[in-house]
């Protein structure tokens, strides 16, 4: 069953802006959505991916008026094309969407094996995936696409994760390097944004503790005592809720225990949560893209 989007999923799913999908819809038929009784506009997937690629161009210096003038077959190739490498990153972005809504690994596989061939695993994972990542965990959380959506780039993404993380799993850590422990509360499952970090990690030269899924808090405390660790990371995208939040972060203090060291978190459930009553060993933000520089900033002083 095709699925229906309003403008303003649109809006999220492709960074245009709703008044611009109408002038493109109107002036240059780039767009053709059924009505609803009460007139609101509703898009199906063929438009989605027709919108994606039309931005895609646009915003890589094609004229709208010449953009609307090719046949679909024909914006997509271009789109295909642009995607090995642009310097802005939009088209890799806006390649792997159209891959992901339409479940299609190979050309999923290709644009990140372009990117990796071209840019490097690095930078890939930097700039395109983590991109990616951000854009639909927001799309995920807003209902915009589907968890079967999700779960198909994530596993994809994993494996291309797995590889790079191999690829620097033994370089050795620098003398300044620190020591991180990456973990998902217990019933976490959504683990794509810790891989990312554990890469990034990695390649900036520190050591990482990666425990993964659903880890009771109370298991935490023999790692970080073990491993002399100098922070913790997490994601909270489903759990803790935000009714147990308050008990999950006095657990939190109870096992830092005067320790010096940071408590990295970001996710969903946190995004409201009045950190303010937390002391400076904790560190929330409201995604991975920010909880990243937050990292690469506390761990260089």
């Amino acid at each position: 069953m095709e699925s229906k989007y309003s403008i303003k999923d649109l809006e999220r799913l492709t960074g245009v802006k709703a008044h611009t999908i109408r002038v493109w819809e109107q002036r240059y038929n780039v767009v053709c959505p059924a009505r609803t009784d009460t007139n609101i506009r509703l898009y199906c997937d063929s438009d989605l991916k027709r919108l994606l690629n039309v931005s895609t161009l646009v915003h890589n210096g094609m004229k709208i008026s010449k953009v609307a003038e090719l046949s679909d077959a024909e914006r997509n190739a271009l789109v295909l094309d642009s995607s090995k490498y642009n310097g802005n990153y939009e088209s890799q972005v806006n390649g792997l969407k159209i891959a992901m809504l339409d479940f299609n690994e190979l050309m999923f596989d290709r644009i990140l094996t372009n990117s990796i061939a071209q840019i490097g695993s690095e930078e890939t994972f930097s700039k395109v995936v983590g991109s990616f990542i951000q854009q639909v965990g927001l799309l995920w959380q807003t209902n915009t696409i589907s968890l079967v959506h999700e779960h198909f780039a994530s596993n994809l993404i994993k494996q291309k994760l797995f590889v790079a993380i191999d690829s620097v799993f033994s370089m050795n850590q620098s003398d300044y390097s620190k020591t991180l422990v990456l973990y998902l509360p217990s019933g976490e499952l959504h683990e794509l944004g810790l891989l990312y970090l554990n890469f990034i990690l990695r390649n900036a030269g520190h050591r990482v503790v990666f425990l993964g899924q659903s880890v009771p808090i109370d298991y935490l405390k023999e790692v970080v005592v073990r491993m002399k660790a100098d922070g913790l990371v997490s994601v909270f995208t489903t759990t803790p809720c935000s009714s147990d939040l308050d008990t999950y972060f006095k657990s939190a203090v109870d096992l830092l225990d005067g320790r010096d060291l940071k408590w990295f978190i970001t996710g969903q459930q946190i995004r409201e949560y009045d950190a303010s009553r937390l002391d400076e060993r904790f560190v929330l933000t409201p995604d991975i893209a920010s909880l990243k520089k937050a990292l690469f900033e506390k761990l260089s002083v």
